[in-house]
């Protein structure tokens, strides 16, 4: 990792801590909708007031310390990225019919998972708001579906954790981006002039047919898990190092929407690094929960119903609570988490509801 990426990862961490300091934690919100949202969590397990920053379907959100943000405005085909400041849009730049759905921050850049086009694109940053896109680079994957495995669909962007890399020997920063519509993962850097460089030698091959969307990293065991949206299962990776470069060894593939209603959405890891949940849709909405075992496999341990279509959810950095977006259900519900089995309570302990846009990210 660059220096400059250390420092901001750094700063990041110390800014979520001192977010979640004291009572309560601030949350942003995406939506497919009308606005962006601003809130808080309490550790009594309530939510706030919401604040809504008007935008498009700003429909995943990162947070860039207290008041700045970066969203992709899923919004086609006036798509784009948008930054903001203190509660206000600081910028908007286009990125028409590209459909991004994720993005990721790289030092002074901005990279996007489009999932209309089958690409990543960068934006650079400066002083903190979005500019003018750069580049693009494209992929020509697909798979068994004919519907929705047509060409790639690039889900989401994920860089390798500093602390992954500096244990390992692994030499730079590197991003994972993961094509749904091509069953794999592909390894990408980026070089001193803000291109996208493509490894295909190291490209990560998954099951036909499995779609890979959301992916999480385990940084105690070196592992990477990977949700596949239309397979519902979650692939299990152990991470080791060849020349410098990241390699990824498939360990396990297990079933985590039983189901089989080929909606699978999200994923995460507890704080305490011994409980894995995942989202799924489409039919039996809810959280399947996994224990981590000392190898860092998985075992289904439960399965907990949700509102309906729940897609990206959060878990406090204490570990006692569960945040959930339903979105065809408009709101967010927030579960108590049991700390010796990972279970949650069978009723959220509290809701928050929207009028009329729907919730899809968390951000803390």
């Amino acid at each position: 990792m660059s220096l400059n990426q250390s420092i901001i990862t750094a700063l990041a961490s110390m800014l979520a801590l001192a977010s979640c300091s004291g009572r309560q934690i601030d949350l942003v919100i995406g939506t497919y909708g009308h606005n962006i949202y601003e809130t808080a969590f309490r550790t009594d397990g309530s939510f706030g007031p919401l604040k809504a920053i008007p935008s498009e379907n700003p429909s995943f959100v990162i947070k860039d310390g207290p008041g700045h943000y970066f969203a992709v405005s899923e919004n086609d085909p006036f798509s784009g990225v948008y930054s903001y400041s203190e509660s206000a849009v600081t910028a908007f730049s286009e990125h028409s019919d590209f459909c991004p759905c994720h993005l990721l921050r790289l030092d002074d850049l901005i990279l996007t998972a489009d999932y209309g086009r089958g690409s990543v694109s960068v934006f650079p940053i400066g002083n903190e708001v979005v500019q003018t896109k750069t580049c693009s680079i494209f992929f020509d994957g697909s798979g068994p579906d004919s519907v929705r495995q047509s060409h790639s669909h690039i889900h989401q962007l994920k860089l390798i954790p500093n602390e992954i890399c500096s244990r390992l020997g692994i030499e730079g920063d590197w991003i994972l981006a993961s094509d749904l519509g091509g069953d794999c993962i592909y390894l990408l850097t980026v070089d001193d002039e803000g291109q996208v460089i493509e490894h295909p030698e190291l490209t990560i091959k998954l099951e036909a047919g499995t779609g890979p969307r959301h992916m999480e990293f385990n940084t105690g065991k070196e592992m990477l898990y990977c949700l596949s949206e239309i397979g519902g299962k979650v692939f299990a990776l152990q991470i080791s190092c060849r020349d410098g470069a990241p390699y990824f060894t498939r360990m396990q593939a297990i079933k985590a929407d039983l189901a089989d209603a080929a909606g699978s959405a999200d994923i995460h890891i507890h704080p305490s690094g011994k409980f894995l949940y995942t989202s799924h849709r489409l039919a039996n909405d809810g959280i399947a929960v996994f224990r981590i075992a000392e190898d860092g496999t998985l075992e289904l341990s439960s399965y907990h119903n949700t509102g309906i279509h729940p897609r990206n959810f959060r878990i406090t950095p204490d570990g006692r609570y569960l945040l959930v977006a339903c979105r065809d259900s408009r709101c967010i519900q927030a579960f108590r988490i049991n700390p010796a089995d990972g279970s949650l309570s069978g009723q959220p302990v509290s809701t928050l509801q929207f009028d009329t846009d729907q919730p899809v990210c968390i951000e803390f």
